[in-house]
């Protein structure tokens, strides 16, 4: 057979010959070689999901070891978004069980359902770095599927309320409290844990003003430049707000006048953009007010904006009894929960997303999750055991 250009083709012109196997078009490693290594390592891989990074480690034996290397994966870490948690139930044929999924606020999309490892009804007690606390006694990370025990003896731990890095050391430690039996009165006594050793130490960080009265801690603490910054109130009697600010590296504490706000009004804690802040409502349903914290040193918090949620629309997707309301970004996102729905509203108060839930309601949780592939090594002695 005769080409354009007169030449014959080989496979054909010689007897039992074969054409050579057509090569991959290499148009996509074309493309990658355009791209300067120092802008693929550096701003466009660190951007991509967990699970696209794990994925990508079977490219080539350069991207396998950047995937590998702490620095990367920190980097990774700081550049993955901070993502509001939904928790809800249902009844299947091993009995109740558990779901928690991450929403993504700007494409408004629910994200699928975060892995564990253990199924049933199950509680997150708190979290860091993308890491979580679930029940008394394991650690886990839903990006790698890693658990641990938080105690090297295995030991659960009643009364947590907080994890956190700390920075000196890079050790992940845990606050909780627990009563003094030997003492007349019962008092609390609070403690800081190294997760997975069985050691721990007393810290002062007094959660109630009354010694007979057990700490009612409100959400998740917010951990800013280093410190834990607490909301807590009285089980009962006068209602108030008390901020205590915690210093993980100096392990001291002291008390934050919260913002100026009725006492019985609810109130939430939150992080805007590395700022503190606070979310303060009536009834925690149909206006939310803004406050954040302007200058730290003298508690002087500053009102910044308020939120009117449409509460006539509300009610047309709401099935039975009542709502509530969370902000959850510091572009002021909210997110309302009712029986059989999500509904994410901007703002201004304008809908944004809805999402439906047969047959139950799904809860807001105070955590979120920024997805992390940093090893620690209490995840690998417990492959190691396993």
């Amino acid at each position: 057979m005769l080409l354009r250009s007169g030449r014959r083709l080989a496979a054909q012109e010689e007897p039992g010959r074969t054409a050579p196997p057509r090569r991959r078009s290499r148009a996509r490693s074309d493309r990658l070689a355009v791209i300067p290594d120092e802008i693929l390592q550096q701003e466009i891989l660190p951007r991509l999901p967990a699970k696209s990074v794990l994925r990508f480690r079977a490219v080539c034996r350069s991207w396998r070891s950047l995937a590998s290397d702490p620095a990367f994966l920190l980097d990774h870490h700081r550049r993955q978004p901070a993502l509001p948690l939904i928790r809800s139930c249902r009844i299947s044929g091993r009995g109740l069980e558990s779901g928690l999924n991450a929403i993504h606020l700007r494409s408004a999309k629910l994200g699928p359902s975060l892995q564990f490892p253990f199924r049933g009804s199950f509680g997150v007690a708190a979290s860091c770095d993308g890491l979580f606390v679930v029940g008394s006694y394991i650690i886990c990370n839903p990006a790698t599927r890693e658990w641990a025990a938080l105690r090297q003896d295995r030991k659960p731990i009643e009364n947590l309320f907080a994890l956190f890095q700390h920075q000196p050391s890079g050790e992940i430690r845990v606050m909780y409290w627990k009563n003094n039996s030997t003492e007349l009165i019962c008092r609390q006594e609070y403690y800081v844990l190294t997760v997975g050793t069985n050691n721990s130490w007393l810290v002062d960080c007094p959660l109630t003003e009354v010694l007979a009265e057990e700490p009612s801690i409100f959400g998740a603490p917010v951990l800013l430049n280093g410190s834990l910054h607490i909301h807590w109130r009285r089980r009962s009697g006068l209602r108030y707000h008390r901020i205590r600010v915690f210093d993980t590296v100096a392990e001291t504490s002291r008390q934050m006048t919260p913002p100026p706000v009725n006492p019985r009004h609810v109130m939430h804690l939150l992080d805007l953009g590395g700022k503190l802040a606070a979310s303060t409502s009536k009834d925690g349903m149909t206006e939310m007010s803004i406050f954040a914290l302007q200058d730290p040193e003298h508690d002087v918090w500053a009102f910044q904006y308020r939120i009117k949620l449409p509460v006539m629309e509300i009610r047309r997707f709401q099935k039975q009894g009542d709502w509530w309301a969370k902000v959850v970004s510091e572009e002021g996102d909210v997110l309302v929960s009712c029986y059989g729905h999500l509904l994410q509203y901007d703002k201004k108060g304008n809908l944004v997303a809805k999402f439906k839930y047969d047959d139950d309601m799904p809860v807001v949780i105070p955590h979120r999750f920024k997805e992390s592939l940093i090893q620690h090594t209490f995840f690998q002695k417990t492959k190691k055991k396993n």
